[in-house]
């Protein structure tokens, strides 16, 4: 089985994309992170490929500015990028965020983990189980 070799994190909260980089090198230190806090600089920079085509997206849901909402729907919109995996990851807990995630074309929802150890297993749980995995 293979997993995503190269990773884009947009989140905006510093505290949240350090614990991320932590998990994921726990889980394949051969992993790269790229790290984006900002959805409309991520969205300029994918359109003028300033960044190399990730393998998989992780998108907050929550994000000043623009929402993750609105940059989902933007790489969505993106054709070079409508066969990556964008995984969406928020606080929120309301079922209705997880069904409008996917109705925009988010692959995979989940709630974010409080610690490391609980990133790690679902890393693995995304990775593993479900058809990310297997791009």
């Amino acid at each position: 089985m293979t997993y995503p070799h190269r990773v884009l994190l947009i989140d905006d909260d510093d505290d949240d994309r350090y614990l991320f980089g932590l998990g994921l090198n726990e889980f394949d230190s051969s992993i790269e992170l790229h790290c984006e806090r900002d959805c409309e600089v991520a969205i300029q920079k994918l359109a003028a490929n300033d960044i190399a085509v990730p393998d998989c997206f992780f998108l907050d849901w929550n994000m000043p500015k623009m929402s993750g909402r609105e940059c989902l729907i933007a790489i969505r919109a993106m054709p070079q990028y409508n066969d990556v995996p964008i995984i969406v990851q928020t606080t929120c807990t309301c079922p209705e965020v997880k069904q409008e995630a996917e109705m925009f074309g988010a692959a995979y929802f989940y709630n974010k983990p409080s610690n490391l150890k609980e990133l790690t297993q679902r890393f693995r749980q995304i990775f593993f189980n479900t058809s990310i995995g297997t791009r």
